[in-house]
């Protein structure tokens, strides 16, 4: 009786140390290097045969270094369709390091790695590497041993990539286009922007043939020096409006418009005399005139124009006038009205406009 307790009792200490072996090895499968393994990555697009290719599913693999060998690398696959989270040690050797690499699968460059310390690493479906190094002595061979873990599959959320650089070309006709109206009005503006002293400021000559003209204007007999004065209007005429008003002072009669600029003077012992002014715009009139009345109705004639020019009773004919153009014209009126109004007209664009100041010049002595 006390033999067969212990035949039973052996029977089953075997079977549970038989149950206990299939089991570990189901769970952590032993593999051997085979052959030597190379000591760098593959650079084709195919793995050679002497890449050993490792499952990262509960593996242990047991290679060696020989006495001129300090480098092993294996091949290892990742078949699930979504990214692997691998666990790996190296056992009891402290004088060989493991690392993974995560490989770019067309290029095989290294674009990720662990080593040890690390212990894990999330790999993406394809072929990447293991790396064993020897530390220390060359001499001699040495043993290890390697476990890789399979810590299960996981969706990668993508990593962040700088993409900067493909917004460049939208910076650059963005701005272009953010600028263009810009560049429009400052070369609508060249002439203002772009000027020259001579033609911000009147010349010294210019203010002398000024002081000279508004003399002439204050001689009650418009024919004496009529030379100098026609002369003299000419030159100005081609100088700077704005100068020009500002030297001979604030006009009398004023008219500004889109497409004229009509100013009046009047100067001291001159109650017959009147120097009217025109600046076209940027578009030019065609058979202008300068037409003078009295708005009581009283009879208004031009008697002498300087510089010379057609006129005819009230109306003085200017011809055409170029886009921004000046023209100075000394009117000398006759008879004795009190007021005189002023009109210019002429044909702008083909169509006939006719521009009259509201306010009237008074006559007689100032």
């Amino acid at each position: 009786m006390h033999g067969a307790r212990v035949v039973i009792s052996t029977l089953i200490v075997s079977l549970i140390f038989s149950f206990s072996c299939t089991g570990e090895t189901q769970q952590n499968s032993i593999l051997e290097e085979l052959g030597d393994a190379p000591s760098k990555l593959w650079d084709s697009n195919e793995i050679g045969e002497q890449w050993q290719i490792i499952s990262p599913n509960n593996s242990t693999t047991l290679g060696s270094f020989s006495s001129n060998d300090s480098v092993d690398v294996f091949a290892l696959e990742i078949s699930s369709t979504n990214w692997t989270m691998v666990g790996f040690w190296v056992s009891d050797n402290e004088t060989v390091r493991i690392s993974i690499q995560r490989l770019n699968q067309s290029t095989w460059t290294i674009v990720e790695f662990a080593d040890g310390d690390q212990g894990e690493l999330g790999l993406d479906p394809g072929m990447h590497a293991i790396r064993l190094e020897r530390n220390g002595d060359f001499e001699g061979d040495i043993a290890y041993r390697f476990t890789l873990e399979n810590r299960g599959s996981f969706v990668d959320e993508g990593e962040f990539v700088n993409l900067a650089w493909m917004f460049t070309p939208f910076y650059l006709v963005a701005g272009l286009f953010l600028i263009f109206p810009l560049i429009i009005v400052l070369w609508w503006n060249r002439g203002n922007l772009l000027y020259s002293k001579r033609e911000g400021e009147l010349a010294k000559n210019e203010k002398h043939v000024l002081d000279a003209l508004r003399n002439r204007f204050s001689i009650k007999d418009l024919s004496k020096g009529r030379e100098e004065v026609s002369a003299a209007l000419s030159i100005l005429g081609k100088g700077s409006w704005n100068s020009i008003s500002e030297e001979l002072g604030a006009p009398e009669i004023r008219h500004f418009t889109e497409n004229i600029d009509i100013c009046v003077w009047r100067f001291v012992d001159s109650s017959n005399s009147l120097l009217v002014g025109v600046r076209t715009e940027a578009i030019g009139w065609k058979m202008a005139a300068i037409r003078i009345f009295s708005p009581l109705g009283e009879v208004a004639a031009i008697q002498r124009v300087v510089p010379e020019m057609i006129f005819q009773d009230d109306e003085v004919f200017l011809g055409d006038l170029e886009g921004g153009s000046t023209t100075l014209v000394q009117i000398e009126t006759q008879g004795s009205p009190l007021a005189f109004n002023i009109q210019v007209s002429g044909l702008v664009g083909g169509k006939p406009i006719a521009a009259v100041p509201v306010n009237s010049i008074e006559m007689g002595e100032e």
